[in-house]
């Protein structure tokens, strides 16, 4: 457990802090983590990089990931339980069995971190970015053009905007669940609205997908956690199931993880289908391992607020004057951090205790799957 004054050594105030901090975690365990640098940089000319700790045997048999910030600003609170998780492995506080790897990956979109967006340097968001093998990076929801004016206004700062009003309208016509599914999907044919899935398997991924090639030719079993913000009750967590969401699949794990476990289903709790979606387009391309994939994913405020926040910001980067650099310290992406980071203490608090906790049912869970299962 941290304590609330012990809060602000996990929450760093920016990109550079927070890589800085797992870095110096990593030292604690005594392992060189891997890093894999983007040919972009940050706003003060700063590398950006994937960093990757792998802890355990060469060949796992089983395997723990744990992965954070593919949602750019979404990597402060990610970084912060990471932090803490290397931090207690150095302790002696996570024990996993013995043929058992743990992949700690830092900032899998450190672009989005270090200037203060969701989304990569292509305005990709990258947790669409991850197609199949073969798939198209084609095609968009078919109700999307019907938002596409709501969402994507391509002026800034007009004074009289009726958002709220808009948008419960559409609500209103639409249905909240259709609506919620056609905004979050993910598209492919305007580069510039949100979220856009991109029009290939961008840097950052490529190098990601090909650090996992080294390691899960050995692996039969995967859980995989990816830590997420802004979706769902302020700090409360829900467990996203990718993959297999059979009935006793579901069950099993509801039985392990507790009853915020639910499927990637817009009428069946707070989720929605996405494509291109990160674990499902890792696992694609090693449907022999057994996966277990969670998106562990943190409420901060109402949909709409998250919606508006990432309208606004979007609208900024691409239909304002403002000096690129400049952007880093505008109003809209300020407060999009706060909206993915809150800073309040309680939050913060939640989310430590809760993001330990999932990591310790994980390697409990994956004990229990022997290779003789």
């Amino acid at each position: 457990m941290v304590a609330d004054e012990d809060l602000w050594r996990y929450f760093a105030p920016d990109y550079v802090t927070a890589r800085q901090r797992f870095l110096d975690a990593s030292e604690k365990v005594n392992v060189e983590p891997t890093t894999l640098t983007l040919s972009v940089r940050g706003p003060s000319e700063e590398n950006l990089s994937i960093d990757v700790v792998y802890l355990g045997p060469e060949k796992p048999n089983r395997l723990i990931i744990h992965t954070s910030g593919v949602h750019g600003v979404e990597g402060f609170p990610g970084s912060a339980v990471q932090v803490r998780l290397l931090e207690r492995w150095a302790a002696g506080e996570l024990k996993v069995p013995d043929d058992t790897g743990l992949i700690i990956a830092h900032a899998i979109n450190p672009y989005g971190f270090a200037w203060l967006r969701r989304v990569n340097e292509n305005n990709a968001d990258l947790n669409r970015n991850f197609l199949p093998p073969g798939e198209e990076y084609v095609g968009e929801p078919e109700k999307y053009h019907e938002l596409d004016d709501l969402l994507n206004p391509r002026t800034y700062n007009k004074p009289f905007d009726f958002f709220r009003i808009k948008s419960a309208f559409v609500i209103l016509k639409m249905g909240f669940n259709v609506a919620k599914q056609t905004i979050a999907e993910g598209q492919y044919e305007r580069p510039k609205a949100l979220q856009f899935g991109g029009s290939e398997l961008y840097e950052g991924p490529r190098k990601w997908v090909g650090y996992l090639e080294k390691i899960l030719p050995s692996v039969d079993r995967v859980v995989w956690i990816d830590f997420h913000t802004g979706l769902g009750p302020f700090g409360v967590d829900s467990l996203l199931i990718s993959g297999d969401d059979s009935e006793e699949e579901l069950s099993r794990l509801k039985s392990h993880y507790g009853d915020t476990v639910q499927p990637n289903d817009p009428d069946a709790g707070v989720a929605y289908r996405i494509r291109g979606g990160m674990m499902n387009g890792v696992s694609s391309r090693w449907p022999e391992i057994d996966w277990t994939m969670i998106t562990q994913e943190f409420g901060t405020v109402k949909p709409l607020q998250v919606i508006k926040s990432l309208r606004a910001e979007n609208r900024m980067t691409h239909w304002s004057a403002i000096e690129e650099r400049k952007k880093a310290n505008s109003k809209e992406r300020k407060h999009l951090v706060e909206v993915f980071s809150p800073s309040s203490d309680k939050w913060r608090s939640m989310i430590m205790f809760r993001g330990q906790e999932l990591v310790d049912q994980a390697i409990d869970d994956l004990g229990k799957l022997s290779p003789e299962v």
